[in-house]
Order: C-alpha cells, then structure tokens, then sequence
C-alpha cells in the first residue's frame, strides 16, 4: 500500500469510528460519504484537504495533545468555513468536554498517526 493509501485508509476509518460513536451527527456521516467517494476520483483531494485544514495549522498541537489550541482553532474554523474535514473538528468544539479520556486518547492517536501518515504521503508525492 502506499503511503497515499494508508493515509486515506486510516482517515476513512477514523470517520467511520466517529459515526459509530456520533451516530446522530449527520455532518459526519455526510464527511464519511464525501471522503469515501473522494477517495475513488481523486484520493490526493483528501490529503490536500487534510494538510490545508488540519496539518499546517495544528501538526504540532497534535503532537502535544494540546486540546486548548486544538479546540479553539477548531471552533474558529468551523465558524469561518466548512469543508468535509470540519466534520472532524466539530468533535473538539462539541463533544469534547463531555468526552471520556478512553475517547479522547483514541482520537489523539488517530490524529497523531494521520499527520505521520500526511507527512509521509506529501514526501512521497513530492518525490515524483
């Protein structure tokens, strides 16, 4: 599998993981949707995405689970547009607070793992 691959793999199954535990929020069944089709016509569309909304501004809050940062720019972005990668920040914005720690360490994981994965891929893509 290619680092593209496994980057567009592990962002659908943390979607599908958000839906199972979210089941009434429709704008992450509708980003699940959307990312599944992406990924059939053009699977550089998600990771672009990822880096544009995600990486570039929180790479390094990730790393330091620093939910304070990660929570206000989730809740600023979401305010100022809305993309499918919004879906994902809502979580920060409107479960956090009430969220168990077993939750909030499995998205911390996948969210570390995703930048890896976003790194990786950009490396990849940029070696061609």
């Amino acid at each position: 599998m290619t680092a593209l691959g496994a980057f567009n793999t592990q962002l659908i199954r943390f979607f599908q993981e958000l839906k199972e535990t979210y089941p009434e929020e429709r704008d992450i069944r509708m980003a699940l949707e959307a990312i599944e089709g992406a990924k059939k016509i053009n699977p550089k569309l998600i990771l672009d995405m990822f880096w544009e909304h995600v990486y570039r501004d929180l790479n390094e809050a990730i790393a330091r689970e620093d939910e304070e940062a990660v929570v206000g720019y989730a809740q600023s972005k979401i305010r100022g547009e809305f993309n499918e990668m919004s879906a994902a920040l809502i979580i920060f914005d409107k479960f956090w607070p009430a969220m168990s720690d077993a939750n909030r360490q499995a998205i911390w994981k996948y969210l570390k793992v995703l930048c890896i994965l976003c790194e990786k891929a950009r490396a990849a893509r940029s070696a061609f």
